[in-house]
């Protein structure tokens, strides 16, 4: 290993996680869905885009980790927000 801390093989490009990589599109994409299929939507990104911060845990090339934390934190909006807004909507209704 040199004194840089490479052991000399040229590094590896990185590359992001596919998962959160589509759950983060999915996320954006859901807000131009009606609430039903939102909701369903953002529960898919929500799940995507925690397998993609595992993945990144256990490879940090995998990166940059903000792809999978806007994945989630997206969709966990749209989840919430139209999970309630049916809830409302049903109960009032």
């Amino acid at each position: 290993m040199s004194a840089d801390g490479s052991d000399g093989r040229p590094a590896k490009p990185r590359r992001t996680s596919l998962y959160a990589i589509i759950g983060l599109l999915i996320a954006v994409g859901s807000f131009m869905l009606p609430a039903v299929p939102a909701v369903v939507a953002g529960a898919g990104a929500v799940v995507l885009g925690v397998l993609g911060r595992r993945q990144f845990r256990r490879d940090p090339r995998t990166g940059p980790s903000w792809v999978s934390l806007a994945a989630i934190i997206v969709g966990g909006f749209v989840l919430a927000s139209q999970a309630l807004l049916l809830a409302v909507f049903t109960v009032s209704g």
